[in-house]
């Protein structure tokens, strides 16, 4: 083998890779499964504004729900990869910065005088973060394609 048939060989696997990422952040951030997990999120998180016995009767279907969504979403990805431990983190620390930011917000909404504040808490929260997991989603991917092209080096 030459240099070059070396070189276009690893640039090759490269590009395959940029195109899996960038599958995998279109298929995950993709509207129904932004829509459903935000429905799941604002079920979880309003359901603190239930009477008692209630509240934490939805968070067992919430569960349920969100397996059956991983469930669905695992089986219809187009592409398959592996979790990480940089992954991992980073899914734990926005769920921890989402519960954060859920108590803070529901905290001031309570102080303010809301009738429900977790639920105005978690209805603001939802549609932020599906408006921002969606355009997020939307950068990543191309800019994993705009490295594809070769206008971006590695």
């Amino acid at each position: 083998m030459t240099f070059h048939e070396v070189q276009d060989a690893l640039d090759d696997v490269r590009r395959r890779g940029a195109q899996a990422r960038a599958e995998h952040v279109r298929h995950g951030l993709s509207w129904p499964y932004l829509l459903a997990e935000a429905l799941l999120v604002f079920m979880a998180f309003a359901s603190y504004d239930l009477p008692n016995p209630w509240g934490g009767a939805v968070l067992l279907p919430s569960l349920l729900l969100a397996m059956g969504a991983i469930a669905v979403y695992l089986r219809r990805a187009p592409v398959r990869m592996p979790l990480t431990y940089r992954g991992a983190l980073l899914g734990a620390a926005a769920g921890l910065g989402l519960v954060g930011l859920f108590r803070l917000l529901s905290d001031v909404a309570g102080a303010v005088g809301v009738p429900a504040p977790h639920t105005v808490s978690a209805a603001a929260l939802c549609v932020a973060g599906v408006l921002t997991a969606h355009r997020w989603g939307a950068v990543v991917v191309a800019r994993e394609l705009r490295g594809i092209d070769g206008s971006r080096g590695r």
